[in-house]
């Protein structure tokens, strides 16, 4: 009875289910996608240079069946060869991006992993870096035209010059920051009003699409170049 017993419980337990894990364990790394793709550089150039080994070897050997005093090639010498003239390429290609560099100084930049030409600067954008002068440097120089323009409204029974040559200050307070010597603009026949109105404006020269304004009030204004005409002619 024992014996039985102990059988029966033997079958069950081999027969019940259970889970089973086979297999081989399997490695994996976890690269980055940057890893990623510069392994995949590495695999494709590698296998274009086995390739072209192979390549090499068949058509150096075909030749070799017509010249008999040309020798066979193995595949390790043919993949010698392939290494050989492509550390050779490399070579000439790197003496031709520096002795360019050294006959056209400053012509190139590099953009991303190749280098482009230079653009010359369009004739405007040339004048513009030329006259190119900062927001406070020409707020400081019309500041000092209003003071000089002012000070003649105090000499002149409080009214502004009907015209700009007719004042009595220095022609310098006229000139604009910069080296093209453009002069500022007057309005004509300004007077103090409410509101202000426009009395004197640079000419857009800088490139950067605003100009400053002075007022009859004193204020000056940097408004983008297309407000500032319209300001100007009474819009």
């Amino acid at each position: 009875m024992m014996v039985r017993t102990v059988s029966l419980a033997g079958c069950l337990f081999c027969l019940r289910p259970a889970v089973v894990q086979a297999g081989m364990p399997t490695v994996s790394l976890d690269l980055t996608q940057i890893a990623q793709l510069r392994l995949q550089s590495i695999s494709f150039f590698l296998m274009v240079l086995l390739l072209s080994a192979f390549i090499l070897k068949l058509c150096w050997n075909l030749l070799a069946k017509d010249f008999s005093k040309l020798p066979r090639i193995s595949y390790k010498g043919a993949l010698g060869v392939s290494v050989l003239w492509g550390l050779m390429f490399l070579f000439v290609l790197t003496m031709i991006s520096g002795a360019r560099e050294l006959l056209t100084p400053g012509a190139w930049e590099k953009t991303g992993r190749t280098y482009q030409l230079v653009e010359d600067p369009s004739p405007d954008v040339a004048e513009s870096a030329e006259s190119g002068a900062s927001v406070d440097e020409r707020r400081r120089k019309l500041g000092e035209l209003r003071s000089a323009l002012f000070m003649h409204v105090a000499t002149h029974q409080g009214k502004f010059p009907d015209k700009a040559d007719e004042t009595t200050f220095a022609d310098e307070f006229w000139l604009q920051p910069g080296p093209l010597q453009v002069k500022y603009g007057y309005v004509s026949g300004a007077k103090k009003a409410d509101p202000p109105v426009p009395l004197a404006f640079e000419q857009a020269i800088y490139g950067d699409d605003q100009q400053l304004i002075l007022f009859t009030d004193g204020a000056i204004k940097v408004l983008p170049t297309p407000k500032a005409q319209d300001v100007l002619h009474g819009k």
